[in-house]
């Protein structure tokens, strides 16, 4: 992988041909190196270099960049204007995202969910997820690369929550999901929301974004209601309400897991 100023040299045809412009470093995301380029006093395009390592947390890039550019084609997320290797630099969104500790309207939520929608009814790709094949995986891999004694307690922990958790089964309709709905993944201006970071996307069960929506935007009763009805249609039933939850909770261990294997 290039140093950042070795990319920098690299994408001159889509910076300032001044050569003057503005690298700030953005610190919402978690799992990369992210940058806004400015120049004119304005942001204008988004740069982000890969920091994780892409089989242990099973992210496909060729897939990711395929449907990013896929979901950009129809006005879901910013366009990619460069990318090589592990950088990739996109459109800059005006917008902002929301607080970890959203309480969302329904003028906020709304356009949420119908994003959320929209892009279920993009074409399949070829790549299933299965938070639950996911989750195996990375806790296979804490076993065998953490040695540390500090570490045994966390991983036994969270090797319990995962034989206690309830498995949703497998849904027969599986569709294009985001698969990580985080308050930091969406942008909102007005009434007009998009979708940012797609390493997770791939095909799933639909209620598995709702199950992420709901804990991490803190829906109450009512709102998850309103998603439901958004994303899916219709109104939500026990058994849905059910694999919601489940998918919430595997939303939950997965976030810890990948913290323990981010340590």
């Amino acid at each position: 992988m290039y140093a950042l100023s070795e990319y920098l040299k690299q994408m001159n045809s889509i910076l300032p041909k001044d050569g003057v412009y503005e690298l700030v470093p953005l610190e919402e995301g978690f799992s990369n190196q992210t940058f806004c380029i400015r120049w004119c006093n304005q942001p204008q395009l988004v740069l982000r270099l890969t920091q994780e390592s892409d089989d242990l947390f099973g992210v496909n890039r060729e897939l990711e960049f395929h449907i990013w550019r896929q979901a950009a084609q129809q006005g879901l997320t910013a366009n990619i204007v460069w990318q090589q290797q592990s950088c990739v630099v996109s459109q800059f969104l005006a917008g902002h995202t929301f607080s970890w500790a959203v309480a969302h309207q329904d003028a906020t939520l709304k356009p949420v969910c119908e994003v959320v929608q929209r892009l279920h009814q993009q074409p399949s790709v070829s790549q299933e997820y299965c938070v639950y094949a996911l989750l195996e995986r990375w806790l296979k891999a804490l076993s065998e690369n953490h040695c540390d004694s500090d570490m045994l307690t966390p991983i036994e922990q969270v090797q319990h929550f995962y034989r206690m958790l309830p498995k949703a089964p497998r849904a027969d309709t599986l569709v294009l999901c985001h698969n990580d709905l985080n308050p930091k993944n969406v942008i909102l201006k007005s009434n007009r929301a998009w979708l940012i970071d797609w390493e997770c996307a791939a095909m799933n069960d639909p209620l598995f974004d709702l199950g992420v929506l709901a804990h991490a935007h803190h829906l109450n009763y009512e709102q998850l209601q309103q998603a439901y009805s958004i994303i899916i249609g219709g109104a939500l039933d026990k058994e849905h309400r059910y694999r919601i939850e489940c998918y919430r909770q595997a939303y939950v261990l997965r976030e810890l897991v990948w913290l323990l294997l981010s340590s």
